[in-house]
């Protein structure tokens, strides 16, 4: 095992230019307009283990409740108000406001009959109450002017706390969810780390395979290297890395050309940039290498880079939603919320072709179902072998990475091999591109550690739209 110094990866700054799972209840596809339920809670008087009264925030497919570390489940009362001649069902049970008791262990999903006969669905929603996150949140939200934060954290492998702040929308006044989903800029290295590492333990590619070159996985397929340029030495464990040898002069490559197309973006490098060290010498931070995984990912599978990793990481861990961002507001995905930059332009950027270095769309509580199957620890099982692990950052205790684009602020940690937590932030400050990621890290960190009261419940499994 590696030590546990901390490893912070250095963050991408583009400043050249600037099904889930079996048992998972999913309601069929209605119109949800209208949920019938304008009051929910878990009265007191009905549940004497509650200090207090329980309200919850119902919104058109969910009902959000806030509840107490250390509270058991199995046993609750909820009071609602429905309208009238409807009826209220879980499962195949008819609900009676402050009578009926259920089990809340387990995911819950309310059905509401109309008049009508026609049903409405809405999933119930628990989150761990953690006043002094929320506290630092907001904080965080009026002190760096940021509209909309989203943040999950994993201890043991549960998911324990899932709660997302401010607007992803500002002139709509949506505000962010769970489910909303961010551009997540260089987080989306560690994606393609796990997608290297998948390739090599099935045996379809070695770290220490060439890359360019008559001996190499992509061969001359970007044109010829010149002479004892020493490009044909380039290893995949160089690219991971970032160790190829080139640096970003007299620009980085992905930003200085937004119209090149993957392969005259690579041949012009290949053919014209020199290296600056000999490959595996000299760490220096490199968009343009992840690129490059992206395109020995597609050579040796045979599939596009995010049709291989959807399929062959995501899919299998009922990660659904993770995508390649759009470039455009009018490619924004379902769920995914706006973004924010006073000083620069985030729709301005060829974010699609930034694939394996910076494309990835996912969210916070997405990056955690991902990170407790590559933790190297027991209670879920990991897609790749802890030995490959400990040959990549993944192996050490403490790791983090961060991401910037304009408009987009993120962070993933792993913390003493105990906790992750991933935070996300719809905007960035492009004087200072490290400040909000800075201030993300130094809070959530310190506050996580701080917390000694985790609930026991796992909220992968609690919250239907959480389940694993």
């Amino acid at each position: 095992m590696k030590s546990g110094k901390w490893v912070l990866l250095a963050l991408v700054l583009f400043l050249a230019s600037c099904q889930k799972e079996d048992n998972e209840i999913v309601a069929p596809q209605t119109n949800l307009r209208q949920s019938y339920l304008s009051a929910f809670k878990f009265l007191k008087a009905f549940n004497p283990q509650l200090s207090q009264d329980l309200v919850g925030q119902i919104s058109s497919e969910k009902i959000s409740v806030s509840v107490p570390t250390g509270l058991a489940f199995n046993k609750l009362i909820a009071s609602f108000t429905n309208a009238p001649d409807t009826k209220v069902y879980i499962n195949n049970t008819e609900q009676v406001s402050g009578e009926t008791e259920n089990d809340f262990s387990n995911p819950v999903l309310y059905k509401i009959i109309a008049p009508n006969g026609s049903a409405n669905y809405v999933n119930l929603e628990l989150s761990p109450v953690f006043p002094e996150m929320d506290q630092a949140m907001e904080k965080l939200l009026q002190q760096y002017q940021i509209p909309g934060i989203s943040l999950a954290i994993v201890k043991n492998e549960k998911l324990v706390f899932a709660k997302s702040y401010g607007y992803a929308n500002l002139e709509t006044k949506q505000p962010v969810d769970n489910q909303s989903l961010f551009r997540i800029a260089s987080i989306s290295k560690p994606v393609t780390v796990v997608a290297i590492l998948k390739l090599v333990q099935d045996g379809k590619l070695k770290l220490t395979d060439k890359v360019f070159g008559a001996n190499g996985i992509l061969g001359n397929d970007y044109g010829t290297a010149p002479a004892n340029s020493n490009v044909s030495a380039i290893t995949v464990q160089d690219l991971l890395e970032h160790k190829s040898g080139w640096i970003n002069q007299p620009n980085d490559p992905i930003v200085a050309n937004p119209t090149y197309s993957y392969k005259e973006l690579i041949a012009e490098v290949v053919q014209t940039r020199p290296l600056t060290y000999t490959p595996g010498s000299t760490y220096y931070y490199s968009n343009f290498g992840y690129c490059v995984l992206g395109r020995i990912i597609e050579k040796v599978s045979g599939k596009t880079y995010s049709a291989f990793v959807q399929s062959e990481i995501l899919q299998p861990l009922n990660i659904i939603d993770m995508r390649i961002a759009g470039n455009s507001p009018q490619q924004n995905a379902l769920n995914e919320v706006t973004y924010y930059q006073p000083d620069d332009n985030p729709y301005a950027y060829n974010i699609s072709r930034m694939d394996a270095n910076g494309g990835w769309l996912a969210s916070a509580t997405d990056l955690m179902r991902l990170m407790v199957h590559i933790d190297r620890n027991n209670q879920k099982s990991d897609i790749i072998s802890k030995d490959l692990l400990n040959q990549t950052y993944m192996g050490y205790f403490n790791w983090s990475h961060t991401g910037s684009l304009p408009g987009t602020s993120t962070l993933l940690t792993r913390l003493d091999d105990e906790y992750s937590f991933a935070i996300l932030a719809n905007t960035r400050n492009n004087t200072q591109p490290f400040q909000i990621t800075e201030a993300f890290e130094s809070t959530v960190k310190n506050q996580t550690l701080l917390k000694t009261d985790w609930p026991e419940i796992d909220l992968f499994t609690n919250n239907p739209a959480n389940a694993q």
